[in-house]
């Protein structure tokens, strides 16, 4: 489409753009507006969103309430620095928020890959201020993504992910293979057995590898992982940036697991999409541990706009609407429709497979990359916004998205294959 806004032509040639080749890349879609699960381009062009900005406008696009919320405390107070100061919304904040999550203290930050690193700061001084100073090393998952920022990236998978490059220059932690069965449980935790004395805590997306290539888990792999964990006193970790909040059918995935963390870290959905915050939860035994006459105890961290009011009245808001609907529901029909529409693509000769968990789609196909740059700029053609990457198109909608029109995406992208003898 021919860009209209003369600020985004002169922006063009300033702006670095998230993983993106600059030198050659796919036009960016000017937007005006959107509503729902709709997005409005500035050339009337109408496109239904399939992925929901990064999976984060968890109640659709500039839902009513939420900007209710946001109008209202930017008319009162945008921030203060929360060192010194209490604003009660982001004090109803934390104390609704570890309520809705079955933990017991939460320390604000201000996205995924931030919640991460509270995290391991966290995990870190836990075991310092216990006088456990060997364990300083984390265990991550092969197809692991916890986020951008150097800790975090620390975790990822160092061979083949996109943070490879930078595998001399990280911390050095423990990337495993993701159990699959038995053999592997019993490796993992004879692993656990010679190395417990060194390690910090167990970093996990329960139940999906999200950006490291949807890999869905097995329910009772998840829970032995987490059982295994607990008999060798190894925190777990929790990374539900991506699968809180309902996305999984679930409050938050580690349900699965009849077990809960000892960390969990949110994002995205925290604030239904409408502004970044993130949050790193922990338990009363973590918290207490920090507690002392001496200072060096304490947890010396601070971002600067840590439980930023603004924010938080919105996360508010979006709690509001997770506490009063059923969104257990809403995602066991989107699940419904998903299995309905979707699944037949798994029929396809050039499809390895189609998996299915919650208001997750993912279809699993050995694409080259120019090949995905294709089929991204079909997809925008027929009125459809997706990204696929890597070997995987996944659909990842608002959890309130109409039936019908993820009824209509999934249409297009079987037109899209077919098309593109795919099928």
């Amino acid at each position: 489409m021919k860009i209209k806004s003369s600020d985004i032509l002169k922006g063009s040639k300033h702006l670095w753009l998230p993983y993106t080749q600059m030198q050659n890349h796919l036009p960016q879609l000017e937007v005006e507006s959107a509503k729902g699960s709709e997005i409005f381009l500035s050339d009337k062009t109408k496109l239904l969103d399939g992925i929901a900005s990064w999976w984060s406008v968890a109640h659709g696009y500039n839902h009513p309430h939420l900007i209710e919320a946001i109008v209202k405390q930017a008319n009162n107070l945008a921030h203060i620095m929360l060192a010194g100061f209490a604003v009660e919304t982001t004090y109803r904040l934390a104390h609704r928020l570890c309520s809705f999550s079955n933990m017991d203290h939460v320390f604000f930050s201000d996205s995924g890959s931030t919640a991460i690193e509270v995290a391991m700061k966290i995990a870190w001084q836990f075991h310092i201020n216990n006088q456990e100073k060997n364990k300083t090393k984390f265990i991550s998952f092969k197809n692991s993504y916890h986020g951008d920022t150097t800790g975090a990236m620390s975790l990822a998978d160092l061979e083949n992910s996109m943070h490879q490059k930078f595998s001399n220059i990280l911390i050095k932690n423990f990337c495993l293979n993701l159990p699959k069965n038995q053999d592997d449980l019993n490796f993992f935790e004879d692993f656990l057995n010679k190395n417990h004395q060194q390690i910090a805590g167990l970093f996990i997306e329960p139940m999906i590898q999200c950006a490291g290539g949807m890999i869905i888990q097995d329910q009772e792999i998840l829970s032995e992982i987490f059982a295994i964990c607990r008999k060798q006193k190894i925190l777990i970790i929790a990374d539900e940036c991506a699968t809180g909040f309902y996305r999984t059918k679930k409050k938050f995935a580690y349900e699965f697991a009849k077990n809960s963390p000892d960390i969990l870290c949110l994002g995205k959905a925290l604030t239904g999409g409408m502004m970044t915050l993130s949050a790193t939860l922990t338990t009363a035994e973590i918290y207490q541990s920090f507690l002392g006459d001496n200072l060096n105890l304490a947890l010396m961290h601070g971002p600067t706009f840590m439980g930023n009011p603004l924010a938080c009245s919105v996360a508010n808001a979006s709690l509001d609407l997770f506490m009063q609907e059923d969104y257990t529901q809403k995602v066991a029909e989107i699940e419904k429709i998903l299995q309905v529409e979707l699944l037949p693509i798994k029929n396809f000769k050039k499809v390895a497979d189609v998996k299915i968990l919650g208001a997750i789609g993912v279809i699993y196909i050995a694409l080259e990359w120019l090949e995905i740059l294709k089929l991204r700029k079909e997809f925008i053609k027929k009125g459809i916004f997706l990204r696929p990457f890597g070997n995987v198109i996944y659909l990842m909608p608002a959890l309130n998205i109409e039936h019908q029109q993820l009824k209509t995406i999934i249409d297009k992208i079987k037109e899209v294959l077919v098309e593109n003898n795919y099928n």
